[in-house]
């Protein structure tokens, strides 16, 4: 939710990891699980106060949802839907341009909402909702990316975070691997309190969980790292 990476690997394939960063006093995410939507299979993480999730895999589309957009906003008394729902309400169409042009963005708190096609390495969908303007942005799928969320995170934050990402990569001897991304996850500018990537603030903002899906033609796995448990779990 808070912090996603995105590296191109061999044989096609394509590695997606998030950070979920929250409030301790929040309720825990109940564990990856396989589920319907509209008639569509997904399995994803699911948290129990928004009934929704943050990260979730289908046939067609990794997905991964972070909050906020360009810019840390102003949070509002109420919403009309949890930003929880904002994955299984793309799924109602499965299909980004017809999300952007269907979905009701009005009431919603801003959010940054990242596709990825399974099917089609090349096609990366950023979508934004911000300052009451929507945005559809598509993606080189061939660097490594990451995101920071705007509700934490200043711009200054942000490109620090990157800088750590970029130097841990190029400091690889090895080709690139999803050990080397989850470490990256876990140990990512931990000289810096307020903005490392496995994050625990003192307000009791910190690091609950982290999600790593791998995509490749003939297979897929998922990692789930449930820090406040200290439990792991991986699926194929």
């Amino acid at each position: 939710m808070c912090v996603l990476t995105y590296v191109p690997v061999a044989d096609n394939g394509f590695i997606v990891t998030s950070n979920r960063d929250e409030n301790i006093a929040r309720p825990k995410a109940n564990p990856p699980k396989k589920i319907k939507i509209n008639g569509r299979e997904v399995f994803c993480p699911v948290d129990p106060v928004s009934k929704g999730t943050w990260i979730a895999t289908s046939k067609c589309y990794t997905m991964v949802l972070l909050n906020g957009g360009f810019k840390k906003h102003e949070v509002k008394p109420r919403y009309r839907q949890s930003r929880g729902q904002v994955i299984m309400e793309f799924m109602k169409w499965n299909n980004p341009e017809t999300f952007l042009k269907n979905f009701d963005f009005n009431g919603m708190e801003p959010f940054t909402l990242v596709l990825f096609n399974n099917e089609n390495r090349q096609q990366i969908t950023e979508i934004k909702w911000c300052s009451g303007e929507k945005y559809i942005t598509h993606l080189n799928s061939e660097l490594p990316l990451i995101w920071s969320s705007a509700t934490l995170y200043d711009q200054q934050a942000t490109e620090k975070r990157k800088s750590w990402f970029m130097d841990h990569l190029s400091k690889s001897q090895i080709e690139i691997s999803s050990e080397i991304i989850l470490d990256f996850h876990n140990t990512g500018g931990i000289q810096d309190l307020e903005n490392s990537i496995k994050l625990k603030r003192k307000n009791g903002i910190e690091t609950v969980c982290i999600t790593q899906i791998e995509i490749y033609p003939n297979a897929k796995y998922l990692f789930y790292n449930d820090l406040e448990n200290n439990t792991s779990n991986r699926f194929v």
